[in-house]
């Protein structure tokens, strides 16, 4: 008899076990069993491949409470005052997980168990492998006695297709489109709602599907693929559920398939609203996919990321992945990339740039806390030099503290979370004969620190270089005042300096050399340096939607923006200042040397839909693109807004059901804005 959510809950809760000496994996496994036998399963009209449960978030409640006794009750409680103000923050990160999709999709679940019980058979005599190996297969077991469950629901629904379906996936591995996409879509199932390991990217959906195209069914495919898209699309994930195109083998011959301009084509006409695309390109990419795939986006449907192929292997390599695993790197949620065999955690540890130069002009005192956060100055700022010096000093303390805050969270792993369902994908997990998490056992077991807000210490710095060293308008105690105060009677100067002066995104060699030092001093703090798992650090530049919080807590900042407002997204320039054009932004950009980014960074393009126009627009779209990434752009992606529609559709929501935007690494509904972020986008609609 099914169980209801309540019943499901007191099980899991009852098996958090807080004994110094107790299995988080056989704990894990315990409950994962428990709910993949005893769940409810029930089916919506629209369901055509598989079935609904009320099992979501079980799992992730028990880790969330065993990360409050293993990480927070045992936390420094000195490096609390710097996460409050976010001038650096470090967590763990369950939540950017990617599998082997390939193996998941050519053995099915049932294939997946057998693998399980090769390695346990190869292994027979190695107890600490088998405890890994019995445990992972009870689950297996389970979810095939689960999606045995599934299909008799599906016959009692009179959904027939889908019940044959499963009831042959629970006893063979896939032989058919439908089931390769079925498959899919009960694998997230497995581990996203079942075991709780945020899984955020459907992988190389033209490589992994294509052994199951049949060129002479394109019709069949077509509908298929509408079918898979509005399913994965009714899964609402956070931030869009991912999916990748494209890429290079290890010979550097491009992947793009006929599969892939099916996919493309599906989503281009199909009005989803959670779902993004990867578009992995390199030189030897087709010229008419990028062609097709700027063409989706100047029509609206821009949930498409182009990321260079080149640049991100480049950056793995570079980390030490193998040459063969950074080919085959995947990519996760919205723009990192990890080597194949890594645990991506792209999202660990945060640092304020821009708090680091705040504090390296207060001696560490916190401009809006008043708390002392940072660190006593070290160098007497008589120079311009002397002041970057003091800002890496601050910054290389900030860093210190988000990883140490960080490890806090990673240490905790053994006794936190299991995943035996993710790590049976991994052959790492399977030759080791351990958990992915509680057991350490990927090949590449990476943790990550983004660097937040470039554009507004590149500016700010550029600011104070004019204002205070240059043109000694200002001492730098007063201007420091100036900023402490807000601006207060001083808004011409701060109009001077948001409008005039230089600023990072315009193609001044001169800004882009001070981004380019930042970038620089950031790799040679992070990347490669150690975890508490056996893996490395990775750099990322990427800052999403937190650079909003992150503003909050944040003084006015030496570019012209007040106390409080967001800082810089990502590495793109502050909105408003690439006053000189889309190219200028895209050249400053790209002068980064982005293959010390291994963790992602991307710009984002404004662009008004007048400009992309016709033939001529489009071509010259792509024509930037190539330029970028020939350049060493890492990735990018668009917006071609209108005013004149966005104007009307925050008056007018109800005509502009189906208008998206591109937040920062996902797309939304316009009408889901805050009237803040709507005016924020009309504002950089604005040409």
């Amino acid at each position: 008899m099914p169980l209801n959510r309540e019943a499901l809950e007191k099980y899991a809760f009852e098996r958090i076990d807080f004994e110094d000496e107790y299995d988080v994996l056989k704990t894990d496994c315990d409950i994962i069993e428990f709910l993949l036998d005893n769940c409810e399963i029930t089916l919506e009209k629209e369901n055509y491949f598989f079935v609904n449960v009320n099992c979501k978030n079980v799992l992730n409640k028990v880790y969330m409470t065993r990360f409050k006794k293993y990480s927070l009750d045992r936390f420094d409680k000195s490096l609390m005052p710097g996460r409050e103000v976010f001038a650096y923050t470090g967590y763990a990160d369950l939540g950017h997980t990617n599998v082997k999709w390939e193996d998941v999709i050519s053995l099915g679940i049932y294939g997946l168990k057998n693998r399980i019980i090769s390695y346990s058979e190869k292994y027979s005599t190695d107890d600490k492998k088998q405890r890994f190996y019995s445990n992972t297969l009870r689950v297996y077991e389970a979810a095939l006695r689960f999606i045995k469950r599934a299909s008799k629901k599906a016959y009692e629904c009179g959904k027939n297709e889908m019940a044959i379906n499963l009831e042959f996936l629970s006893e063979n591995s896939p032989s058919t489109l439908y089931q390769a996409m079925q498959t899919s879509i009960i694998y997230y199932t497995l581990q996203q709602l079942f075991e709780g390991t945020h899984l955020r990217t459907l992988g190389r959906l033209d490589t992994i599907f294509y052994p199951f195209y049949d060129k002479t069914k394109k019709e069949e495919t077509y509908k298929l693929l509408k079918e898979f898209f509005w399913e994965i699309d009714r899964f609402c994930a956070t931030a869009n559920i991912p999916f990748a195109l494209g890429g290079t083998n290890t010979n550097g011959m491009s992947k793009i398939n006929e599969l892939s301009y099916m996919i493309l084509d599906t989503y281009m006409n199909e009005n989803t609203s959670n779902i993004k695309m990867h578009l992995l390109c390199s030189k030897n990419t087709e010229d008419d996919i990028i062609k097709q795939a700027l063409g989706s986006v100047r029509l609206g449907k821009n949930s498409i990321v182009f990321m260079s192929d080149e640049k991100v292997i480049e950056s793995l390599v570079k980390i030490k992945a193998e040459r063969d695993d950074a080919t085959n790197y995947h990519v996760v949620g919205c723009y990192e990339c990890g080597a194949d065999g890594e645990i991506t955690c792209s999202c660990n540890a945060r640092v304020n740039l821009p708090k680091a130069l705040e504090y390296a002009l207060t001696g560490g005192i916190d401009i809006v806390s008043g708390e002392k956060i940072g660190l006593d100055k070290k160098y007497e700022l008589t120079s311009f030099e002397n002041l970057c010096l003091e800002f890496t000093h601050q910054l290389e303390y900030l860093c210190n503290c988000a990883i140490r805050s960080t490890d806090y969270y990673e240490e905790s792993y053994k006794n936190v979370h299991a995943a035996p369902i993710m790590s049976a994908t991994y052959t790492s997990a399977l030759e080791k004969g351990g958990d992915l998490y509680c057991d350490y056992s990927a090949k590449y077991n990476n943790s990550s620190l983004n660097a937040l807000g470039l554009a507004t210490a590149v500016d700010s710095l550029c600011a104070i270089q004019k204002l205070v060293f240059e043109d000694e308008t200002y001492s730098l105690d007063e201007f420091v005042n100036i900023l402490k105060s807000n601006w207060d009677n001083n808004e011409p100067l701060r109009l001077l300096i948001k409008n005039k002066f230089p600023k990072f995104g315009t193609a001044n060699k001169k800004v882009d050399k001070i981004a380019q030092n930042i970038v620089n001093v950031l790799s040679n703090l992070i990347n490669g340096r150690p975890n508490k798992k056996g893996g490395i650090y990775r750099l990322g530049l990427f800052s999403i939607d937190w650079r909003w919080e992150f503003g909050e807590k944040l003084g006015a900042s030496a570019d012209g923006r007040k106390k409080g407002e967001p800082i810089s997204q990502n590495t793109s320039a502050t909105f408003g200042a690439d006053k000189e054009g889309a190219t200028s932004h895209l050249i400053s950009v790209a002068s980064l040397d982005t293959s010390n980014t291994p963790n992602g960074t991307i710009i984002d393009i404004d662009l008004h839909s007048s400009a992309v126009q016709g033939e001529n627009g489009l071509n010259a779209l792509i024509s930037s693109l190539k330029t970028y990434f020939e350049l060493g752009g890492f990735a990018v992606h668009y917006n071609v807004l209108d005013t004149n529609v966005l104007k009307d559709a925050k008056l007018n929501p109800e005509k502009y059901p189906n208008l998206q935007v591109r937040l920062c690494g996902w797309n939304v509904l316009f009408s889901t804005l805050s009237d803040k972020e709507k005016d924020e986008f009309i504002a950089r609609s604005v040409r």
